[in-house]
């Protein structure tokens, strides 16, 4: 039900790569339909990695791009989860402080470690319909920032996926320098145990602290957004049977009312804001571009009665929903008419 999301800073890996390449990452925007030369900010649907890399392999001219664009890629991005690194005491302590906080990154994300005596693997959930090129292209950003964290001395073991085929195994053991295993249940990276114990150059309590208190600001505002999101998915799914009440959505969300209504309160919104503004925006949609009959608008926006509906659409737009139609009408004709 919940649409995933991703961070920009996944896709700011991607055209950094590009970039590196020799690609014009402008020319992959372009492909999107998106100006160039400027980056959506915060987040964005995470299918929507479906079309960049469709546009990315199109540009590079790759069949797999994801690799390709891996052995490209610089050790650093700028990402707060690197100066987190960078400041705690061991390597190992920076993973672990990183993996708290890899929701930043995406939604899809999870990550996990594990340490049996000299391997330690690093697992991470991602979401089944991914294309394999975001896999391929993370794990050598990770084993390259990795590499750069450790001044060399992180050595890799293998690199596992779940998809079941890609490019020929000897150009992943190039890329990576170690072997690749396909078809398997997560996708993990191994590797020696000993560099978790690896000292840091740079670092700096004071600074970890800092940098912790912003993820954990950054990752309170992912989650305001995504509970946000949420109530509204669940608004228009019950909307749908005459439903939508605080108390049918917090059910849904699997807590009590009082809970969300307060959790809403924090992220700076109210239940019924909400509701009124998802109502608003479906009537005026099926106003303008459809032919449904007032009376069917009345139901599907929830109210009970057309003469409850007229009110509350004319205290929203201004004018009564036949007027609203009829201006619609009349302003797409005219712009039709002055077509070439």
């Amino acid at each position: 039900m919940r649409d995933l999301t991703d961070d920009v800073a996944l896709m700011r890996l991607a055209f950094d790569a590009l970039r590196a390449s020799g690609a014009d990452p402008d020319r992959v925007l372009e492909r999107l339909g998106m100006p160039a030369g400027v980056l959506p900010s915060g987040r964005y649907p995470h299918m929507a990695q479906v079309l960049f890399w469709k546009a990315a392999s199109a540009e590079c001219g790759e069949e797999h791009v994801g690799l390709y664009l891996a052995q490209h890629l610089p050790a650093f991005h700028g990402l707060l989860l690197e100066y987190m690194f960078l400041s705690s005491e061991t390597f190992g302590d920076g993973l672990r402080h990183a993996l708290r906080y890899v929701r930043l990154l995406s939604d899809s994300l999870s990550a996990k470690l594990d340490v049996e005596g000299e391997i330690a693997t690093l697992t991470l959930g991602m979401s089944a319909d991914v294309p394999r090129h975001f896999p391929e292209m993370l794990a050598g950003a990770v084993m390259r920032l990795f590499s750069a964290l450790t001044e060399g001395d992180f050595k890799p073991r293998e690199v596992r996926f779940i998809h079941t085929e890609g490019a020929p195994l000897a150009r992943y053991e190039q890329v990576y320098g170690c072997p690749v295993r396909f078809a398997q249940p997560h996708y993990a990276l191994v590797f020696d145990a000993a560099v978790l114990a690896k000292a840091s150059r740079h670092a700096a309590p004071e600074l970890l602290q800092m940098h912790e208190s912003l993820a954990r600001r950054q990752l309170a505002e992912v989650e305001r957004l995504d509970l946000v999101r949420q109530v509204r998915e669940l608004i228009a799914e019950l909307l749908v049977d005459n439903g939508a009440t605080l108390e049918q959505v917090a059910a849904r969300l699997h807590m009590p009312a009082r809970r969300l209504r307060e959790r809403l309160a924090v992220a700076g919104v109210r239940f019924n804001d909400l509701i009124t503004d998802y109502r608003c925006r479906l009537a005026k949609d099926l106003l303008l571009n459809s032919d449904e009959r007032i009376d069917v608008i009345v139901e599907r926006t929830g109210f009970s009665e057309p003469s409850t509906f007229y009110r509350a659409f004319k205290r929203w737009v201004g004018e009564t929903p036949v007027e609203f139609r009829r201006r619609g009408r009349d302003d797409a004709e005219r712009q039709g008419g002055n077509r070439p």
